[in-house]
């Protein structure tokens, strides 16, 4: 029984991801042709010039210096359904947008707040490093792995910009790495309060709640740990990787490396 309600949850995340995916899908299909209408500006090279010419270092045979970016305003992209996104990649319109200016605004609970701090460029070599991704033939089913393939590859530029690891990781990996982080965190805080996995497992969805409010704190501080810790370790891996002074992907080391975002 235990393990039959483990699964049905395991079953439920991930029927959630891909509705989700499903979601973004249609809805950049349905929104491609307006991005680019209500484009605030078309970014090409060589505006931006360090940002294209870093991610071109790495993967030269991609040609990033000929991809247009649409920067599109931010209450447009909250319009059409992109929430608080900085920017994103289509990997069937081959669409990069980038978000503009948002203005600023007091989080309603600052507490469970994490604010990056990340400016255009540094979304627009993010998202290059999505297309090259797919580019070099990568087609995995896994977020994390293609989040991690663009924060990866982004620590040298960051890097150039006079940011320490440690700045890297709190001021742009950390936002999404909390997010990555919040079922350790909350298994963590299970076990330090005697609550274990098969008793909250056969909780009803009143408990759950009230266990989610009452360890709120803990789990979100428990996630920072934990974030900084993968987000280090992210860095450090691609550190060595950089060292080599190319993205160029070889296939078997791809394949014999572990996924630093499941550590």
């Amino acid at each position: 029984m235990f393990k039959s309600i483990y699964l049905s949850e395991e079953y439920l995340h991930d029927h959630k991801l891909r509705a989700e995916a499903k979601r973004v899908y249609e809805l950049t299909a349905k929104n491609v042709e307006r991005i680019k209408d209500i484009a605030l500006r078309v970014i090409k090279y060589p505006d931006f010039r360090e940002a294209f010419e870093y991610v071109d270092g790495l993967f030269p045979r991609v040609n990033v210096k000929e991809i247009p970016i649409y920067k599109v305003a931010a209450k447009d992209l909250m319009r059409m359904g992109y929430g608080h996104a900085e920017g994103f990649y289509d990997s069937i319109s081959k669409i990069i947008v980038v978000c503009g200016v948002r203005p600023s605004h007091r989080p309603v609970n600052r507490r469970f707040h994490i604010q990056a701090k990340i400016e255009t460029d540094d979304v627009i070599v993010h998202e290059l490093c999505h297309y090259c991704y797919y580019f070099e033939g990568r087609r995995s089913i896994s977020s994390e792995m293609r989040e991690e393939f663009a924060y990866g590859w982004s620590v040298g530029y960051l890097r150039q910009k006079g940011l320490t690891d440690e700045e890297i990781v709190k001021h742009n990996f950390l936002p999404y790495m909390i997010g990555l982080s919040y079922e350790e965190a909350r298994k963590n805080v299970m076990v330090k309060n005697g609550v274990s996995t098969y008793e909250y497992n056969n909780h009803t969805k009143f408990q759950r709640k009230e266990f989610r409010r009452t360890f709120a704190g803990k789990m979100f501080d428990r996630a920072k740990e934990i974030g900084m810790e993968r987000g280090l370790c992210l860095v450090e891996c691609y550190s060595k990787k950089l060292q080599e002074g190319t993205g160029l992907i070889d296939e078997q080391d791809d394949t014999d490396r572990f996924d630093i975002l499941d550590l």
